[in-house]
């Protein structure tokens, strides 16, 4: 037994994918998961406590296949994890933010907790269209600490590769 856990160790540690994304299918939607598996950049994990709003952007695309023509984009949405310390509370407000509305919110009252909402966040549900419920589909997901612009002409990001996620079709049971 513990050769095969030193298997999956190795299988695990060797994996360059720095978010690990996982997508559970229901009949009318996704539920996309997903958590940040490499360290935060130095910038956003030191001023969490100074009362300044960190947050991490997950864009996220759901593709249905076509016969003919590319991959159609169905839905097209950025999850963005928000942390905010109150120093007079010291608490901190974490948010969960789905293309400007807010989903899920939560107070927390330790730094732990906050770091883990910002790298793995609740779930994000996309409703899909009737005729593509059963389809093929692929979940593309990735990670943004920030962006900005170089010499205030060149747009830069620092984040994670594009993540991909390919959901079988599903056969009628009628």
């Amino acid at each position: 037994m513990s050769s095969l856990v030193a298997a999956l160790l190795l299988v695990v540690s060797l994996a360059s994918d720095a978010l690990l994304v996982g997508v559970d299918r229901s009949p009318e939607e996704l539920a996309i998961r997903f958590e940040l598996l490499v360290e935060m950049p130095e910038a956003v994990a030191n001023t969490i406590s100074s009362g300044a709003r960190i947050e991490i952007d997950y864009p996220l695309r759901v593709y249905a296949r076509r016969r003919m023509f590319p991959d159609r984009r169905i839905w097209k949405g950025v999850a963005r994890s928000t942390v905010t310390f109150d120093a007079i509370t010291g608490r901190y407000l974490c948010q969960l933010i789905v293309n400007g509305s807010t989903t899920v919110s939560r107070e927390v009252d330790s730094v732990e907790f906050a770091l883990q909402w910002l790298t793995a966040p609740p779930a994000v549900e996309v409703p899909l269209p009737k005729g593509r419920r059963a389809a093929f589909l692929r979940v593309r997901a990735r990670a943004v600490f920030s962006s900005g612009t170089t010499w205030l002409v060149f747009p830069s990001t620092e984040g994670t590769d594009w993540v991909e996620v390919k959901l079988e079709a599903q056969r009628d049971e009628e």
